[in-house]
């Protein structure tokens, strides 16, 4: 992920304690990469027998895992993760490779995980095994979001696991801007080591390991040479990513300037790649080689499961989300139930659906994803008598980059919808749906009588029916007229001293 004294933690059930003393503040270990390099080389060997052609964008499915802690709390903003997922797409373009949801968020509540994702080394977490190898999905890259990732200096950003399989990030990393850290952490998984393979977490230094360099690195890997002589097998095992020994850890910028001389004696620092997406440099990230790029075909190559036959449309949207209720600013009739409705977007197959009190949507974001309409239900999350915000985004599988996300705020009104008229035995509002011309039928039966008000409330909180009546013992019904109300949701109330009765009921035309 290339960030100065960002060291990646992976992990791992086996490596003991003295490799990651050995390793010191690094990260993923040296023996980790050693196994995708081994990996690589293996897809390298078996290419030469094997011809793969590729003729159009390869389609790959990611299944988002969003830890939270055991109360919700402490996850990561949805609407970041989509932009990420596009700049993400950005990076992997000129390859014909291009991600996409497999499904929709997985939200797991483990404020454990959430706190510590790691399994092996000195921050081992045990229980995150078992939650995240129960999560796992077949058929996709897992990637696991997490609040943080314990590691030698605290800062760890992300990690790939080659035992396990799936990536972890840390959420401060997930947006747009920092999406190298993903862009980097999906190379691990493609098999592309550190170009400073070997020197992982003890960055050369002349007053150290001496000058010129030794012909090993302090992990026990080959030194890469500038003459290119051991490229295939030294360090990451490509020729054209030059010979790095940890340079980018602590460097200021994107222009390395030191002089460093090889096993040989010869200054590999003006040959350094600091745009190299698998370095460590802060910020300066922009290219795989070729021959990385040939390695992370050939493994997709290798990984059928992740292979797809989608042709998906990444054509923009053109439209604008239209709210139509709540309506901005106004209140709801209940506190408990509120529906959210929409119009139509052209081409969208889903939407993501997301309310919180605040505008930011950063206390306690709740989200839903909807398919195969423009209406949804959230229920048991709001307090009485609160403003909340709520924004809608189209999505559709090849492109999550446009569509606006609109947001307005309403006011939740202080009307449970709860079954609470201790005289009301059982009761039914029908038909349901009611069309034009037909009287909506309110039955009750009760046990003893009394005084209510049956109130007809559009979703935007407005009242637009008042009927006084009184429900005797037995069954009562009452006939309502809905001529005059267009087509859509609405609530219908009952409302006594003893308590509120409601129903939702749906108007065509």
């Amino acid at each position: 992920m290339k960030k100065t004294l960002l060291i990646l933690i992976a992990i791992s059930t086996f490596f003991s304690v003295d490799i990651f003393a050995q390793n010191g503040y690094c990260g993923m270990t040296t023996n980790e990469q050693i196994i995708i390099k081994e990996r690589m080389m293996q897809n390298r060997a078996n290419a030469v027998n094997s011809v793969q052609v590729r003729t159009g964008v390869m389609w790959v499915p990611i299944q988002f895992h969003i830890l939270e802690d055991n109360d919700g709390g402490n996850r990561v903003n949805a609407v970041k993760v989509f932009e990420m997922l596009c700049a993400l797409n950005e990076d992997y373009l000129d390859q014909d490779i291009q991600f996409y949801m497999k499904d929709k968020f997985n939200m797991v509540q483990s404020t454990s995980v959430n706190s510590n994702p790691n399994i092996g080394g000195p921050n081992n977490n045990p229980f995150a095994q078992t939650v995240m190898t129960q999560q796992k999905v077949l058929n996709a890259i897992n990637i696991f979001i997490t609040k943080d990732i314990p590691g030698g200096l605290g800062q760890t950003l992300g990690f790939y696991s080659p035992i396990f399989d799936w990536l972890v990030l840390k959420r401060s990393e997930v947006s747009a801007a920092k999406v190298e850290t993903l862009t980097h952490e999906l190379g691990h998984f493609f098999t592309l080591a550190h170009p400073f393979l070997g020197w992982d977490g003890d960055p050369y230094d002349p007053d150290v390991h001496g000058d010129p360099a030794p012909l090993n690195s302090p992990g026990g890997v080959k030194t890469e040479l500038l003459n290119g002589s051991n490229c295939t097998f030294a360090a990451d095992g490509f020729c054209d990513t030059k010979p790095n020994y940890l340079f980018g850890f602590g460097w200021p910028n994107c222009n390395f300037t030191d002089v460093v001389n090889d096993p040989n004696g010869e200054n590999v620092g003006p040959t350094v790649q600091e745009e190299n997406y698998m370095a460590y440099f802060t910020g300066c990230a922009t290219e795989f080689t070729p021959e990385q790029k040939a390695a992370i075909a050939a493994d997709l190559d290798n990984r059928p499961s992740l292979q797809t036959t989608l042709d998906l449309d990444i054509t923009p949207f053109t439209e604008a989300v239209t709210q139509n209720f709540p309506i901005n600013g106004e209140e709801t009739p209940l506190f408990n139930i509120v529906g959210f409705d929409w119009e139509p977007v052209a081409g969208a197959t889903s939407y993501f659906v997301e309310v919180d009190r605040q505008p930011t949507f950063s206390f306690d974001p709740q989200l839903k994803f909807v398919s195969g309409g423009t209406y949804v239900e959230f229920e048991d999350v709001f307090d009485a008598n609160k403003t909340y915000y709520w924004r809608i985004k189209p999505i559709k599988e090849g492109n999550l980059c446009t569509g606006d996300v609109a947001s307005t705020s309403f006011k939740t009104g202080s009307i449970t919808g709860i079954l609470d008229i201790k005289e009301v035995l059982n009761h039914t509002i029908s038909p349901n749906p009611v069309g034009n011309g037909e009287l909506l039928n309110v039955s009750i039966e009760t046990n003893d009588s009394f005084d209510a008000v049956i109130n007809v409330y559009n979703l935007s909180g407005q009242r637009l029916k008042e009927v006084n009546t009184t429900f005797a013992i037995g069954r009562t019904n009452h006939q309502l007229s809905i001529n005059d109300l267009s087509e859509g949701m609405y609530i219908i109330s009952i409302e006594s001293e003893n308590g509120v009765l409601t129903d939702k009921v749906f108007v065509t035309r």
